[in-house]
């Protein structure tokens, strides 16, 4: 079970002090270390991040829009092993060198019962998905979504706005477009810095980009 996968536990400086499991880690509030991997694309001036729902049947943040891939490193693991998230839960495999890796953020989250402080590895490929280039671990995911970075910035200033996102769904292995209507409260609980950071990452990667093509 996931909740008894030992992991390493640190300082808050990012040095190794321990092993301990997974319920243990998120109990006590112990810093651990976690793999992120975004994907994203360009679609003519527009910045587009794929975001995953995860599925209903996930016992933290079900049906919740979450990073395109992401685990918890095991105590045996690299940094780089975290890699192995992207085809367990995408189907896509992916080099390191393929990914741009963007540093270490550390994440504080507290939700009373559930507290998560994580120093994140966070990568970025750039990389279309479509129909047909994935396949869902689907206990875990449920779809990929399409999420236009200038939707994402007002939905992060504005809790009460709704937008419309397209996707991709997959159920018994079986992949249809999809839509749906989402707001602020539908993606997972993440610290505010760390969506600050990743934005302003974004829109420079789009301003290089348009600087490019002009």
């Amino acid at each position: 079970m996931a909740e008894e996968e030992i992991i390493k536990i640190f300082d808050k400086d990012y040095h190794q002090c321990g092993t301990a499991t997974r319920e243990c880690v998120h109990r006590e509030g112990l810093w651990h270390e976690t793999f992120h991997c975004w994907f994203y694309t360009m679609e003519q001036d527009e910045l587009i991040i794929y975001f995953q729902k995860r599925s209903p049947k996930k016992k933290d943040f079900p049906n919740q829009l979450d990073i395109t891939a992401a685990g918890h490193l095991l105590a045996d693991e690299t940094v780089l092993d975290g890699f192995r998230e992207v085809r367990e839960e995408l189907g896509v495999d992916v080099q390191p060198e393929e990914a741009d890796f963007l540093g270490v953020f550390p994440v504080c989250i507290d939700l009373g019962t559930f507290i998560d402080n994580e120093f994140t590895n966070v990568y970025l490929v750039k990389r279309e998905i479509k129909i047909g280039d994935f396949s869902l671990q689907e206990e875990e995911v449920e779809s990929l979504f399409c999420v236009p970075l200038s939707k994402l910035k007002k939905m992060l200033v504005d809790p009460t706005l709704n937008v419309s996102l397209t996707g991709y769904h997959q159920q018994n292995y079986r992949q249809t477009p999809t839509q749906a209507v989402v707001s602020k409260k539908d993606f997972c609980a993440n610290a505010e810095s760390y969506y600050e950071e990743l934005v302003k990452i974004f829109e420079e990667i789009r301003g290089n980009h348009l600087r490019t093509i002009d």
